[in-house]
């Protein structure tokens, strides 16, 4: 018995001093999370307080991500250079080659073209250019020289020197007012042709500016502001000298030969109209008869035609013979009225595109001139009728197919001037039948067929077809 009583007061003895400490323990544990509540209460209390704050006070607006600056575009060299050499085959037939008016560069045989060219533009505010051309000596509307001629060389000649500047350009951004009109521009020199004679693919109409005519003298073109998304109108004004002779004693009519033209186009697409007017005065200006008037003296030396109808030009206009070897026109002034108009149908890609075509746009254009100077053979027409397109599954490059008809009355327009493959001057009717394909985006081959009646009375039959290879660069 003691033994055991022994034990339990061996454990009483040992219980009694941790008693008291592990009761601090317990009160200092419950006072520490005392305080850790009251710090997490605080620290409630304050985001409250914070959210309370920004929820018054007002959103910043997100900042935007700066724009990225656009990338500098390399500085252009202003100079351009380019050339073009164009070699043909030409067979002519004519039924009656002494009526035909046409020079010996019409026969049949192999003929090229060579033109190389250069020009200046200076931020569209400026520009200039130069070109030199075989040909058009002396018929303007004819670059064409023969090949076969013991390999001589070729002659160049000047064929465009020209000053292009848009005024308003070089005062940087016009005024808002100035906006619609900041493209006009004035043109000075030997120029490219400036009026609107079509412009679907390579087609242009050419029954009374042939493609390779280049008129000297100045042009004012300006757009007219329509305030009009879809309409756009612009107006081309110009003079331009024809020709100018020496006032001396017995040259005959020394007067100068001038043009004043104006066009004015209104497009809204897909058609286009144009109304020109050109004025040619003192056309028989060259013109020397021989004379005699009693009690006044003689003039008996042999005479000239007015320039515009001498030997080497398209004379195939109406005349007037004043005398041995002096012939001009049947008026001294020519008011030539011209309508221009054209239509076109984009088709939508879903549907050519199944057919193997990645574009195809018919178009027709039809022509309108009529001399208000003359009483008879004064008017003609043209109509034209086209297809440009491109292929994608087979002739992948860029084609044209057209057909004109024309009907053009010798004083209608100046002859001089006018279409040298297709009637080769006026007093005609015929057609023609023109195919071209893009083989390369440098290299174009040309098909042309040409039939019809021509000068004096448009009945002496004329057959053309050419075949030309055209690169450019």
């Amino acid at each position: 018995m003691r033994p055991f009583f022994g034990v339990v007061v061996a454990l009483l003895v040992a219980l009694l001093p941790t008693a008291p400490v592990r009761a601090q323990q317990e009160q200092a544990n419950a006072e520490r999370i005392r305080e850790l509540e009251r710090e997490l209460e605080r620290i409630r209390t304050e985001l409250e307080a914070l959210k309370a704050q920004q929820q018054a006070a007002p959103t910043p607006p997100p900042q935007a991500a700066p724009t990225p600056s656009p990338p500098k575009e390399p500085a252009r060299w202003p100079l351009r250079f380019g050339a073009s050499v164009t070699f043909r085959y030409d067979s002519t037939e004519v039924e009656d080659q002494t009526d035909l008016f046409q020079d010996e560069n019409e026969i049949n045989g192999f003929r090229t073209r060579i033109r190389l060219l250069v020009d200046y533009n200076l931020d569209g505010a400026a520009g200039a250019g130069l070109r030199l051309s075989t040909g058009e000596d002396p018929n303007p509307a004819s670059p064409f020289i023969r090949l076969g001629d013991v390999f001589v060389s070729k002659s160049f000649n000047l064929d465009q020197a020209f000053i292009l500047t848009r005024p308003l350009k070089f005062f940087g951004e016009p005024y808002d007012v100035l906006k619609p009109v900041e493209n006009l521009s004035l043109t000075f020199g030997k120029m490219p042709l400036p009026f609107w004679r079509g412009d679907r693919g390579t087609w242009r109409s050419e029954i009374i500016w042939d493609d390779d005519i280049n008129p000297e003298g100045a042009l004012l073109k300006f757009p007219i502001p329509t305030g009009l998304p879809f309409l756009k109108l612009e107006n081309t004004f110009g003079y331009f000298i024809v020709s100018e002779v020496t006032d001396v004693r017995f040259a005959g009519l020394t007067n100068d030969t001038y043009l004043l033209a104006n066009q004015f186009k209104l497009q809204v697409d897909p058609v286009t109209l144009a109304m020109a007017v050109y004025d040619y005065n003192n056309l028989n200006a060259g013109l020397r008869a021989p004379s005699f008037v009693p009690g006044q003296g003689a003039f008996l030396s042999p005479g000239t035609s007015a320039l515009l109808m001498r030997p080497g030009l398209q004379a195939t206009n109406n005349r007037i013979n004043f005398g041995p070897g002096a012939e001009g026109f049947v008026e001294e002034d020519f008011t030539i009225l011209n309508l221009t108009g054209q239509a076109y149908l984009p088709i939508p890609p879903r549907w050519v595109d199944p057919v193997g075509f990645a574009l195809l746009e018919p178009f027709v254009a039809g022509d309108w001139v009529k001399n208000t100077s003359v009483d008879r053979d004064d008017e003609g027409y043209g109509l034209t009728v086209g297809l440009r397109g491109a292929g994608k599954r087979f002739l992948d490059g860029l084609f044209n197919v057209w057909f004109t008809y024309r009907d053009v009355d010798a004083d209608a327009t100046i002859a001089t001037f006018a279409d040298s493959d297709l009637g080769a001057g006026t007093a005609y009717r015929g057609y023609e039948l023109g195919v071209n394909y893009r083989i390369l985006p440098d290299l174009m081959i040309v098909f042309s067929y040409l039939n019809f009646e021509g000068f004096p009375r448009k009945d002496n039959g004329v057959e053309r077809w050419f075949v030309d290879l055209v690169w450019t660069y």
